[in-house]
Order: C-alpha cells, then structure tokens, then sequence
C-alpha cells in the first residue's frame, strides 16, 4: 500500500502515465504503415471468395460519367472522345475487390473523385467513366498471390468498360485515355492489349498515366507504337508522373521501388527500372525546374455539378523530374496538401488534383494535334433535314443492238465519203 501512495503521489503517477502513453504512441506511430495494412487484409483466400456481381456496361448507372449516346456525337460542340479510370477509395477489410453497389463508396466516387480526377478532361472531349471492381488498395500493399488475382479481376471489368466505349466512339474522332492511381496500372494494359494492333494508336491523342510508376521499357517490350510525350502538343504519346515533396521521400522510394507494374503476364516490382517523368508544367522529359509561376492550378473540389468549372488555386508549386519522381515543392494552400498524421495517409486517394487545370488546357491541344494531322478518317456530311432530295422513276428501255450496228456502219460510210 505504501509503494502504491508512493507512487501516485502527486507529480510522479502522472509523469509515467504519460510517459507510457507517448511511448504508446510512438511505437504506433512508427508502426501505422504496418498495421494500416494488416487491418485491411480480407483474410481470406482469393480463391474461395465470393466475388463481387459483375457490372453491365449496356447500363448507364455503371458509369460515373457517359455521355448522352442518343445525341449525335458530330453535333456536340466537344472535339474527341476521353476514358478516364479512376482511383482507388477502398482501404479493404472485408473485401478483396470493391462491389459495385457499395452505396458509400460510389458517393465518394460522385463527390470527391469525379470533380477532382475525372472532370479536367472534359475540356477534351465527351466523359466516359467506369465503375468498376477495383480491387482495395491492401492489395497494391503486399506480395501475395491473392492481391495480383484481384488486380486482374479489377482490370477484367476496365477492359470491358473500355470495349463499350470504342463502340460508340466513331473512328472520326481522337483519343484520350486518363488514369489515376489504380487507375494508371489498368491503363498501362489498355495500351498494350488495344493500342499495338490496327489502326486505334493513331488515334491517341495522349495516354495521361498518374501516380502510378510507368518504365520506360514498357515502350520497347508493351507498347512499341507509342512513345513519350516530349512537347505540349505532341499526339499519340504517354504523359506520366508520380509527384512528391520532400517530406514525403518514404512514399517516394516505395514508389519508385516497391510498386508493382503489369508485365509478360503477370505483377513485378518496378525496382530498378528507368521511369518515365513527363514535368506536366513544361509538358516535356528535362531536369530542369519549372518555377511556380508556371503551375496553372490545382483543386480540392467536393461535390460540384459536372458542368461547373472550379476556380483553381494558381502558382501553387515549382517541378522538377528527378530519378524517375516528379520532386514538387510543398503546395501553398493546405488543401493541395497529402494528410502527415491520418491513419493510412501515404495510401489513401487524396481529395483533391494539384495538377487539374495543367491537365484541363493541355488535352485539347493534344487532340487537336491528331485532328490537324490529317490521319483520320472524314465522315461524310450528314443531310439536314429540310435537305430533301427528290428521286424519279426513269423506266429501263433494252438497247437495240441491230440498230446501233448499222448506225455506227452508217457513220463509217460518211466519214469515207468526204474528200
């Protein structure tokens, strides 16, 4: 009892309480990254799980963003056709891939993601949008087998998605495919599965791959068609970038190292491999700095209406491509920011798109590239409908043969009569 008193006395319990209590702390602070992704393991096998219902892509409402397909796409005062796939918002837990009629997440989709990560690629042409079963962001976190089979399932609903949308894309009309994130690593066998046979790359306006690590050798051994983009205008070629502060260089390294890319059949780590940097403030591969005054604006955008333009905050951060990374300075405005001390923060998709107008001004000028090209087929004016044409009935006579012999006979005549 008097060790007890002792030890509560006033001044000492309460220092080691909280003693301990920091230390409690500490110890998960260094320890959040481990126990994020131990939380959102399914546990359980990938093979006797039940997955998610198969969406159908004949039915609007699997779309975050389609067009009116009943319109005439001529008649719309929009330039291309743009597919855009987009992140990850599932951690995980209790699912390997995300269902389709998650009603939660499928709100954060319509109010977080698609103002911030879909929208700026309107200014290019019409939206197309999936929903799709991407697989939880648990799965990019670990090397088992059960993560690469839900990556591919994830990918098997893209692919599907993207074959409805080349069918009501006219071949009059240029590319642009965008993806973020998850986004990106499904994008990267859209165009080694599409855009290396026929005619479909000469179509690419751009291929935007973000936040999501793409080696260059991808373009020797995937996608020989293609190439990086070098200038703001260059069509049939790939932007790509993953961008980090200083402070965040443990989030870099793992992208730079331990991210898995899509390669020969299966999911490698890209450790090792040259990646491609495309600085979207000066649309081009250099080491060189791009100052802030060139960065045209980024947003944190929630909930707006599809047709409303956000105002963007301007001259937000300086650029610089290096070893494969996009080292950006730290965003003026907290809101452009990546959360330091929320649970999960390195994975989860962030709220907000530090280069939305960058995007929004460059993809119409790529696709006007392809139309000033040539390259494409023209589509054959369509009448008007006070265009009427009136068609008359002439009756077929059958041609008399004999009598055209002894004309043309006749005329011979003539001909050997005159001096």
């Amino acid at each position: 009892m008097a060790n007890l008193r002792q030890f509560l006395r006033p001044g000492i319990g309460p220092a080691i309480v909280c003693s301990l209590l920091g230390l409690i702390l500490f110890t998960l602070y260094i320890n959040h990254d481990a126990i994020f992704q131990s939380v959102q393991d399914p546990g359980e096998p990938f093979q006797t799980y039940v997955k998610p219902k198969k969406p159908d892509y004949a039915n609007p409402e699997n779309w975050i963003a389609i067009p009116d397909l009943t319109v005439d796409p001529f008649k719309e005062e929009t330039l291309g056709d743009v597919f855009v796939v987009v992140p990850a918002v599932y951690r995980g837990g209790e699912h390997w891939n995300l269902p389709i009629d998650d009603d939660r997440r499928r709100t954060k989709l319509q109010r977080i993601v698609r103002p911030n990560y879909v929208a700026p690629y309107a200014s290019a042409g019409r939206l197309f949008a999936p929903y799709y079963r991407q697989s939880s962001i648990y799965t990019f976190l670990t090397n088992r087998e059960d993560a690469r089979r839900a990556q591919n399932l994830a990918y098997q609903d893209v692919k599907r998605a993207f074959k409805v949308f080349l069918t009501h894309s006219p071949p009059e009309r240029p590319i642009v495919i965008a993806g973020h994130g998850q986004g990106a690593s499904h994008l990267q066998r859209l165009l080694e599965d599409f855009f290396q046979t026929g005619d479909l790359h000469k179509r690419l306006a751009a291929a935007y791959i973000i936040d999501h690590p793409l080696p260059l050798d991808k373009f020797e051994s995937s996608f020989p068609l293609l190439k990086p983009c070098e200038t703001e205008i260059d069509a049939g070629c790939v932007v790509a970038f993953g961008a980090f502060t200083s402070e965040e260089s443990v989030t870099a390294k793992r992208f730079i190292s331990q991210a898995k890319v899509y390669g020969e059949s299966d999911y490698t780590i890209v450790e090792g491999r040259p990646l491609l940097c495309v600085n979207p403030l000066l649309w081009n591969r250099t080491t060189d700095y791009a100052p802030r005054r060139l960065h045209k604006g980024g947003i944190a955008a929630e909930g707006l209406d599809p047709k409303t333009w956000p105002a963007p905050l301007v001259k937000q951060v300086g650029a610089q491509c290096m070893d494969g990374i996009l080292l950006i300075d730290k965003p003026r405005s907290r809101s452009l920011r990546r959360p330091r001390f929320k649970f999960g923060a390195k994975f989860r998709t962030l709220p907000s798109n530090l280069f939305y107008e960058d995007l929004r001004v460059n993809a119409p000028k790529r696709v006007q590239t392809v139309f000033d090209s040539g390259i494409l087929p023209k589509r054959v004016p369509l009448l008007q409908d006070n265009e009427v044409i009136e068609i008359i009935e002439s009756p077929i006579k059958p041609v008399d043969l004999k009598r055209e012999r002894e004309e043309r006979h006749k005329i011979r005549e003539e001909k050997r009569k005159k001096p």
